[in-house]
């Protein structure tokens, strides 16, 4: 079978594999918070060259290089001309910061150069740079109020620049001083006003350098025991655990097209308790409204740092790990796996309890049905519109939790009773339930606030066997 990689923000393609197809993976190239979960990319796609590979660095600018002051850039907006040159800010120092639409990290750092451009505009120029099209960074801009009094002058559809300053995550900052020469390359992070104006002030600040290394790597060869040199090692039954791999870029691959294959590569520890007892269960996902944990320290499991800061923490060891499992046909790879994780893991305690909470509960209105599809089944999802034809409401909430509504206090459940594929079309922002409650109306469908018992994932640290 034709393997199926996904790009973007289309995480709900993988869900599609969840239900109808055998193969999910998942490859973290954002600089987004673990919370977010993984950004998916496809490997043929112009973002994973890009964004994801930045192994090619033969004609690439360090620190001390001359920018090309030559550079013409010709797809710009809110810029006064039509083409954009750097030595235009000549006299400022110049800061290109790359970001992506799919990036909720990189876009959500473009407010705040706002207002470091505000406060230090006869010193500095950000220059927001990305790969994607005008009409995509417009539509994004246009559609969140935090980005539409946004008047940065920004380079879309933008490649030649990736190839300069290759990396891997978002944002990513490149700083020019007022003769372009580059002085500094590093993340959003250490972007504040007291390195600014140390740098306005001496010429050179405290910026740790972000410098993407990309090993090369393989999901579909064996994480512990695969061998270019041999076809096949017709491996039918294996479980390894691993440390932090550094240079690796984190991922996730549940496969099960020819028996059960589940590689996780430096991940913190809560994804591995999320998708073993979660599975493929898709109404009952374990996100952080359905999850307890008790007697762990902060940032123990899971952490909310970003950047060279997230990096920082997994090299502190015991952060993250790399996992892979491959079991013959008919296994439960899901029960394998918490079997795993109880002989890892010992000192921790998992178990799903009962418990009674506040839902956002899709509902259909008393006296109403919703008729079964007969259309060639599709699906199509972003942030703001859901196309569904022929396809179960379930893979709606499932990718609604694990993206949309992620940081909702409440989890989203189905209980509308619709146990066939329906049509389906919402339009809305569905990270706000008071807009996604709207558009489910007008499909025929309603969004209310319960309370019922639901399924809890419930870890706990045991000091018994920690202190031993």
């Amino acid at each position: 079978m034709k393997k199926s990689f996904l790009t973007g923000f289309l995480l709900l393609l993988a869900f599609g594999l969840l239900v109808y197809g055998s193969k999910l993976f998942l490859s973290q190239v954002a600089d987004s918070p673990p919370g977010i979960d993984l950004v998916s990319v496809d490997s043929q796609s112009p973002g994973r060259e890009e964004y994801s590979t930045p192994a090619q660095r033969g004609d690439s600018l360090s620190v001390g290089d001359q920018f090309p002051s030559q550079l013409v850039f010709s797809e710009v907006i809110n810029h006064d001309s039509e083409e954009l040159y750097v030595s235009d800010f000549e006299g400022k120092y110049v800061i290109l910061q790359f970001w992506a639409t799919w990036c909720s990290a990189s876009s959500g750092s473009l407010p705040k150069a706002q207002q470091l451009q505000d406060k230090y505009q006869d010193q500095v120029q950000f220059i927001p740079v990305t790969y994607e099209s005008r009409e995509k960074v417009e539509k994004k801009l246009d559609f969140y109020s935090s980005l539409r009094s946004l008047d940065l002058p920004m380079i879309v559809n933008e490649r030649r620049l990736s190839a300069l300053f290759p990396h891997i995550s978002l944002p990513h900052l490149i700083i020019l001083d007022p003769r372009g020469k580059v002085v500094a390359i590093t993340g959003w992070q250490d972007m504040n006003e007291a390195n600014l104006e140390e740098l306005i002030a001496t010429g050179s600040a405290g910026f740790r350098l972000k410098s993407d290394t990309s090993v090369p790597f393989s999901f579909e060869q064996n994480l512990i025991s695969g061998n270019t040199h041999l076809p096949s090692k017709n491996i039918r039954f294996q479980s390894a655990l691993t440390g932090y791999l550094p240079g690796v870029p984190g991922g996730l691959m549940d496969d099960r097209e020819d028996g059960a294959h589940i590689v996780l590569v430096n991940n913190p520890l809560l994804k591995f308790y999320r998708l073993a007892y979660t599975g493929r269960d898709l109404a009952n996902y374990f996100g952080p409204n359905r999850m307890e944990l008790e007697g762990f320290e902060e940032d123990e499991l899971t952490t909310r740092k970003s950047g060279l800061d997230y990096i920082e923490w997994m090299e502190e060891g015991n952060r993250v790990f790399s996992y892979e499992l491959i079991a013959p046909p008919g296994v439960d790879q899901y029960q394998l796996m918490r079997e795993d994780l109880r002989r890892y893991f010992p000192e921790i305690q998992a178990e799903i309890r009962i418990q009674k909470r506040k839902v956002w509960a899709i509902v259909l209105p008393e006296g109403k049905s919703y008729p079964q599809s007969t259309a060639e089944r599709s699906y199509s999802f972003n942030p703001y519109e859901a196309k569904l034809r022929n396809y179960p409401l379930l893979g709606l909430v499932y990718q609604l939790n694990i993206y949309s509504l992620q940081r909702s206090p409440y989890p989203l459940i189905d209980l509308t009773g619709i146990d066939h594929p329906i049509d389906l079309d919402l339009k809305a922002n569905f990270s706000q339930p008071e807009e996604l409650k709207k558009a489910l109306q007008e499909a025929g469908l309603d969004l209310e606030l319960r309370e019922t018992e639901i399924p809890v994932l419930h870890l706990k640290k045991l000091e018994s066997l920690t202190q031993k």
